[in-house]
């Protein structure tokens, strides 16, 4: 590591928070019960509280909300402890994780993400500290002594519940915002905060890692709620530090046990690590750190620029993880939003590096610009129907008509066209998760649909707080509530960091142009 990328690296370790703790109990004993009309099939129902335990023993703990943190619980002997006592550990951040078995797991990721673990202990009575950090709202012990003849009662069950956002700093909203507005801005603050550790975490449960794309959408969040400036500082020097040999930002990286790049490549948030950083300066005034970085965020432009071939068009030579959404139907679909976005980011560069009086630096990228802009509207245009289409089979999309959108492609009443065009067709491609939805919502605000755009934002995350979220997910489909990218919808997370940005809109992030 060169020396100026240790300087950034130390820069960022300084900038690393102190975690605020607070302790919490569980508000009630529950049992999960079947209902057809829940979130995935299961709710949650008041159970009494034993006095004393059996052999063996199951409880459903509710601590009536979501927290990430260490939990910790006493076990004490009513009589000869003639066996060790044996205690499974289940967590569920949703009912359904506590209410169904893990195996035989199916799914695509690690089963170690799976929330549970089993205690033993030889000895009675005795205190249970679990090492790792959990994210979760239920807890489930279950007691497997297999023979024991003693009762067993546990008292002091309580969650060290840990996060660095300072609630104190939220102003509220005002009066005149609606109840259900309310409640999803709570909710999505919620998300914030416990995504919000030693870096912006994509979630607390899975993967417990700084994306990119998750990291700047929470910024965004972040500067209009929390407005913890020093950890989205410490983030973008973390980015920074760990670029690949050819300069490009990792899409996603660890700060544990030390701060290392993982190993994805994705373009469309390659291209918005300058947004990202003029964001971070407008938002905290600290241009001094975006002038540090700059070359950092031209180099991500360069290399964007790089992807587009003679014609103005997105190449992806690389190849590239093109990721812009969960839904698999996109596939070609994917090109035209990724234009999009390749011209954001160039946008964005230009404006940042104007900002910094850097303007011979970007003049390169203005007449790039405006070749893409015209390339995508001369072969990604359908003009007949108003709509962008992508791919060989001219696939429509809605994400197509964001990108296109908040890229400035077009505006105004084309921009309107393009959007309720696909928003009302059937067999265009809908957003599978959060991400997409979120701009989505955005390009409607900057069309000048923003009833459209809290019309979709109250019928998609409304929809999650009235079944029941603590947390929104990071995927969600109303027609698919086990919709999962990884085979199943237990190890799915369900707090999750892209999907916090209600507040963002709620609060009045975005404008028309």
């Amino acid at each position: 590591m060169n020396t100026r990328r240790q300087n950034w690296l130390e820069k960022a370790e300084a900038l690393k928070p102190r975690l605020l703790r607070r302790d919490v109990e569980p508000s009630r004993l529950v049992r999960p019960e079947r209902d057809g009309e829940a979130f995935q099939g299961w709710r949650m129902v008041k159970a009494d509280a034993p006095t004393e335990l059996g052999r063996d023993f199951d409880l459903v703990y509710d601590f009536g909300e979501h927290l990430v943190g260490q939990l910790s619980f006493k076990v004490e002997a009513l009589g000869v402890v003639d066996c060790p006592c044996r205690v499974k550990v289940q967590f569920g951040e949703v009912p359904a994780e506590v209410a169904e078995s893990f195996d035989p797991y199916t799914g695509g990721l690690g089963r170690g993400w799976l929330q549970d673990e089993v205690v033993v202990r030889d000895e009675l009575p005795c205190e249970v500290s679990l090492p790792r950090r959990y994210s979760f709202r239920y807890v489930r012990l279950t007691g497997e002594r297999n023979g024991g003849s003693y009762k067993t009662r546990i008292t002091g069950l309580r969650c060290a519940a840990v996060t660095s956002a300072d609630a104190s700093a939220v102003d509220p909203l005002p009066p005149s915002v609606p109840e259900l507005s309310r409640r999803i801005d709570a909710i999505s603050l919620d998300t914030l905060r416990d995504c919000m550790q030693g870096v912006f975490e994509d979630g607390p449960k899975r993967d417990r890692r700084l994306w990119l794309g998750d990291f700047r959408l929470q910024a965004l969040v972040n500067y209009r709620s929390f407005k913890n400036y020093a950890l989205a500082k410490r983030c973008l020097y973390l980015f920074a530090a760990l670029a690949a040999e050819d300069g490009r930002v990792p899409s996603d990286l660890y700060d544990k046990p030390s701060p290392h790049a993982g190993r994805c490549d994705i373009f469309d948030y390659v291209a918005i690590y300058p947004s990202t950083l003029l964001e971070y300066a407008q938002a905290s005034g600290d241009w001094d750190c975006a002038a540090e970085l700059w070359p950092v965020a031209r180099r991500q432009a360069e290399i964007v620029a790089a992807e587009i071939g003679p014609d103005g068009l997105f190449m992806n030579q690389r190849p590239w993880w093109c990721f812009i959404d969960w839904n698999e139907k996109l596939n070609d679909a994917k090109l035209t939003p990724e234009q999009g976005v390749a011209i954001f980011g160039l946008k964005r560069t230009l404006e940042l590096g104007r900002a910094l009086g850097k303007d011979a630096e970007v003049a390169c990228f203005e007449p790039l610009v405006e070749q893409m802009s015209q390339a995508a509207l001369a072969n990604c245009f359908d003009a007949k129907r108003g709509v962008f289409v992508s791919g060989a089979d001219r696939q429509v999309s809605w994400a197509s008509q964001a990108w296109m959108t908040i890229a400035g492609v077009v505006s105004g009443e084309a921009a309107k066209l393009a959007l309720l065009t696909a928003m009302a067709d059937q067999e265009a491609v809908r957003p599978a998760g959060p991400y997409l939805n979120h701009y989505v919502v955005e390009a409607l605000f900057l069309a000048g649909l923003p009833a459209e755009a809290e019309a979709l934002l109250e019928s998609y995350w409304g929809e999650m707080a009235r079944l029941g979220a603590d947390c929104f997910w990071e995927v969600f489909d109303p027609e698919d509530q086990f919709r999962s990218p990884y085979g199943s919808h237990l190890v799915n997370s369900y707090c999750h960091a892209w999907s916090c940005t209600p507040s963002y809109f709620l609060r009045g992030g975005v404008r028309r142009r």
